[in-house]
């Protein structure tokens, strides 16, 4: 009985080791595909990072393609949480707050992530497209369903539900895009209050548009 409950134990240290490992991993990747593209990236200037032989990292990811892809993997399910699985049975107006709310605070806690993934697709997704191209046509589709039931059943006006997605998308990912711009603009960065005031002002501009409160 001791044995199996010793091996459990062993069992789940394991895990968290090779979990806390995967992150530090992914949080050096980001650094790096950021800065230098995933061309001019390299595993062992990651592994560098992270002061981990680069044999760990190829043991987990298998190549730089792999580790790229598990990034921007990570990127888009966490974009993909915001708009809720049980979004259809929930009033439109707190959907669509929540997604926005969201999708801007993962633009605020990860730029460096949403940056990759935008210069990625201006590239025409070259390097993950085989990955992400059915999952985000499938949750589009699933979204877009949704929302279409909302403008059929009355509840939001009129519109194109991929228009709208798209909108959100915009407007919730330039303060990870183009985060530079702003603060050259107002020559600082957003403060946290600012940047609630943002949130707010996005998300009530989003549902006055559709005629929701």
């Amino acid at each position: 009985m001791s044995d199996s409950k010793s091996e459990s134990n062993t069992l789940v240290k394991g895990g968290s080791i090779r979990a806390k490992n995967k992150q530090r991993i992914l949080q050096a990747a980001e650094q790096e595909f950021a800065k230098h593209g995933y061309k001019g990236t390299s595993v062992q200037a990651i592994a560098d990072s992270v002061q981990l032989p680069k044999a760990n990292i190829l043991y987990y990811f298998k190549s730089k393609t792999g580790l790229y892809k598990a990034l921007l993997t990570d990127i888009l399910e966490m974009w993909n949480e915001g708009f809720s699985a049980d979004g259809d049975e929930k009033p439109p107006s707190d959907v669509i707050r929540d997604y926005i709310i969201e999708k801007m605070r993962y633009s605020r806690s990860h730029p460096l992530r949403s940056k990759i993934f935008a210069m990625e697709i201006i590239q025409g997704a070259p390097n993950i497209r085989d990955v992400i191209e059915q999952p985000m046509i499938e949750w589009s589709k699933h979204k877009s369903n949704i929302i279409q039931e909302w403008v059929d059943d009355g509840v939001i006006g009129k519109i194109n539900p991929l228009y709208l997605l798209f909108l959100i998308w915009g407007s919730t990912q330039f303060y990870a895009d183009f985060d530079r711009e702003i603060e050259l603009i107002q020559g600082r960065p957003l403060s946290d209050d600012e940047y609630s005031e943002a949130e707010k002002f996005t998300v009530d501009i989003v549902l006055k548009g559709l005629g929701l409160s």
